[in-house]
This record gives structure tokens, sequence and C-alpha cells, in this order.
């Protein structure tokens, strides 16, 4: 059985210690692809909140930690499948009083070559 799809990786998105504050922060830009699979990064010395909707925190990750979130692996066609969709933003900010002061958070995403 062959599909004839194929999945690559996005560009990263990254954003440094010294640019997260007490607010929400945009890490990288915008989705442009739907992602079969995405992993948040903290690699800071501090925890941090996500959110894709710039208001509400919606995951939190504790100082170096990290989570992938594989929301397509029981579907190898895209029928039916759930993807994190195109045009998403994600941010990120500290949760404590006290800022990260050393290394970076990223998200990284596993898209369909060639198409959305």
């Amino acid at each position: 059985m062959s599909y004839g799809k194929k999945v690559k990786f996005d560009v990263i998105r990254e954003l440094a210690f010294g640019d997260i504050s007490a607010t929400h922060a945009a890490v990288g830009g915008v989705t442009t692809k739907n992602a079969r699979a995405i992993k948040f990064t903290n690699n800071t010395d501090q925890a941090v909140y996500f959110t894709d909707d710039n208001s509400e925190d919606q995951l939190k990750l504790p100082p170096n930690s990290f989570q992938v979130w594989d929301v397509t692996s029981n579907k190898p066609t895209s029928d039916g499948a759930q993807f994190v969709g195109v045009g998403v933003q994600f941010y990120c900010r500290h949760i404590t009083a006290l800022a990260p002061t050393s290394g970076y958070v990223s998200i990284e995403c596993l898209i369909i070559a060639g198409g959305n």
C-alpha cells in the first residue's frame, strides 16, 4: 500500500531568553503548512507558557524540558487527519517573577512535503 506523501521538517521557530518576558512574545513566524507533529522545547532556566492565541496560556513547560505532540500518527493519509493548521502563530512568556537568564525556547514542526 503506497500513500504517496512524504514529510519534512519545517523551519525552526526560536526565541532567545532575552526576548522572553512576562507578556506573550511571538516565537518565529506563522505556520505555512499543516503540521502533523510538533515539538515545544524550553531550554531556559525558568518555566514558560506557550499559547497560540496570544491571550490564554495553554501549555506549561518546566526549565530544560520539551513536549512532543503527534496528532496524526494513526492516520497515514490526510483523510480525517487532524493537523496544527496553516497560519498559526505561537507565543511564549515566562511564568515566575524571574525572567530566564540563559537558553531559548523553540518550536519544531513535521509537515507534509510539497503541500499543506
